[in-house]
């Protein structure tokens, strides 16, 4: 089991969440992806890493279905079940100043 370190609420269906994960932290990369898995019956979720600190991946993701409902419920258990990585090239960005990547995107 991973411990969920932090979880914010960033706007309507949009989540941050912090997860420890020490064995995973050594071998990944922000714009790599991890699946993920609360449970025993629940389906795995691929999601993008946004960063890594120490012992600790960050996610941000959107409620957009079943699955990532109850990956969102995982905050109320502290735990998630699966952490596996690395998945796919990390981003590479150049310094420019400030960065955002949208996908999907929202309506004010």
């Amino acid at each position: 089991m991973y411990r969920v370190k932090q979880t914010i609420i960033l706007a309507e269906k949009v989540h941050e969440l912090w997860i420890r994960a020490p064995q995973v932290t050594k071998i990944v990369q922000a714009g790599q992806f991890a699946i993920l898995r609360v449970g025993e019956y629940v389906k795995r979720i691929l999601i993008t890493i946004s960063a890594v600190k120490r012992n600790c991946i960050h996610f941000i993701f959107t409620n957009s279905g079943k699955t990532t409902e109850q990956f969102n419920a995982c905050k109320q258990m502290n735990s998630i079940r699966e952490v596996l990585g690395s998945l796919g090239k990390s981003s590479e960005i150049a310094k420019y100043g400030t960065c955002t990547i949208t996908r999907g995107g929202w309506e004010l």
